[in-house]
C-alpha cells in the first residue's frame, strides 16, 4: 500500500499518529517485510501493523472492521484472526437502550445512505423478498487462509440446496480472478432462478432471506437490514451467523439462519463500538491502553498519558 506513496495510508492511521506525536512520540510510516516483524523491537519503539497477523509484544493490527470508520487495533490480528474471535458474546450483558440507541444511527448512515465499504450504483432495483443473497470475494490470501471450501463449492452448494428460493449473485466489485469467472459460467446455465448483478448492495439485501459468503463485510451490513449471515469461513463474525464447513452442513445452517431470532442491535454495538475502535468518538485513551497491555514502554517511547480523569 505505502511502497510507492505513503499518502495511501488511510486517513484513521494518520490520525492515530498524529495523536501519539501530540504525546511527544515520534512517528513514522515505512514497508516491512512480515519476516522484520516477527520479533519486537527495542523497548523504544511500538509497531502498528496494517492489516497485519502479528501477535507479539510492542505491536499492534491495524484494519477497516467490515465498516470504513471502525477500526480494529488489535493484539493478535484483523478479522478472523483478530481477538474478537475468540471471545464470547453474551447478549444478555450489551444494555438493551445503548444498543438501540446505536443502531439507527448505524441504519441512517448506511441503509438510508445506500452506502457500503466499495463504491455502488444509484440506481434502484427491486429484487423482491425471500431471495439468498451471495456476495463473492474472489481470491484473496485472506480470503483463501478463511474459508472453509472454495466459493465455487460454496455457489454450487447453494444454488443446489436453495430449496425453491431465488439466488441473487453479486461478484465483488473488484473481481479478475479466474476463481470468479469460473462461476459466472457455472451460473450462466442455472436458468431464471439464479441472477447475477452488480446492483447496489442495499437493494439485494432489502426482502432477503439470508447473506451468503465466505467472509464478506456484506455479511456486516446485511445485519443492518436484520437479514441473517451463513458463513463458509472463518470470521470474527461468526458469533451472530450460522457457519457452513462442509457442503452437508447446508440445509440445517439455513434452516437455523431463518429460524433464529438474532440480536443484530446488540451485536454491533459489542462488535464495532466494544471490541474496536469507533474513529468518530474520542479513541487516543483506548489505543494506549492497548499499547500499555502489549508491553509499550511509554518513557522510552517519549509519551506522556494524559491523567485519567
Amino acid at each position: 500500500m505505502i511502497g510507492d506513496d505513503p499518502s495511501k495510508v488511510p486517513f484513521f492511521f494518520r490520525r492515530l499518529l498524529a495523536g501519539l506525536e501530540g504525546l511527544g512520540a515520534r512517528t513514522e510510516i515505512l514497508a516491512r517485510k512480515v519476516d522484520m516483524l516477527e520479533e519486537p523491537d527495542p523497548a523504544g519503539h511500538f509497531d502498528f501493523v496494517h492489516n497485519g497477523r502479528v501477535p507479539r509484544l510492542r505491536a499492534l493490527n491495524l484494519g477497516v472492521a467490515y465498516l470504513p470508520g471502525y477500526f480494529y487495533v488489535d493484539p493478535k490480528g484483523v478479522n478472523f484472526e483478530s481477538m474478537v474471535a475468540d471471545q464470547v458474546f453474551v447478549p444478555s450483558r450489551v444494555p438493551v437502550d445503548r444498543a438501540e440507541g446505536f443502531f439507527p444511527d448505524l441504519r441512517k448512515t448506511w441503509v438510508e445512505g445506500r452506502r457500503s465499504r466499495h463504491p455502488q450504483k444509484d440506481e434502484r432495483q427491486d429484487f423482491g423478498t425471500g431471495h439468498l443473497a451471495i456476495f463473492l470475494q474472489d481470491w484473496s490470501d485472506p480470503v483463501e487462509r478463511a474459508q472453509w471450501m472454495d466459493s465455487e463449492t460454496m455457489v454450487r452448494t447453494v444454488v443446489e440446496g436453495a430449496g425453491g428460493r431465488r439466488v441473487v449473485v453479486k461478484p465483488h466489485p473488484r473481481y479478475k480472478g479466474r476463481e470468479t469467472r469460473a462461476i459466472l459460467k457455472y451460473l450462466r446455465g442455472c436458468g431464471a432462478d439464479v441472477k447475477v448483478t452488480d446492483a447496489n448492495v442495499h437493494d439485494i439485501l432489502q426482502g432477503a432471506a439470508a447473506t451468503v459468503s465466505i467472509s464478506s463485510s456484506l455479511a456486516l451490513e446485511g445485519m443492518l437490514h436484520r437479514v441473517p449471515a451463513i458463513l463458509f469461513g472463518r470470521t470474527d463474525l461468526h458469533h451472530c451467523a450460522t457457519t457452513v464447513t462442509k457442503p452437508g452442513e447446508w440445509p440445517a445452517a439455513l434452516e437455523a439462519a431463518l429460524a433464529t431470532d438474532w440480536p443484530f442491535e446488540k451485536y454491533l454495538l459489542w462488535f464495532l463500538r466494544w471490541h474496536n475502535v469507533d474513529a468518530s468518538r474520542p479513541f487516543l485513551p483506548r489505543v494506549l491502553d492497548r499499547m500499555q497491555a502489549q508491553g509499550a514502554d511509554f518513557a522510552a517511547l517519549g509519551i506522556t498519558p494524559p491523567e485519567k480523569g
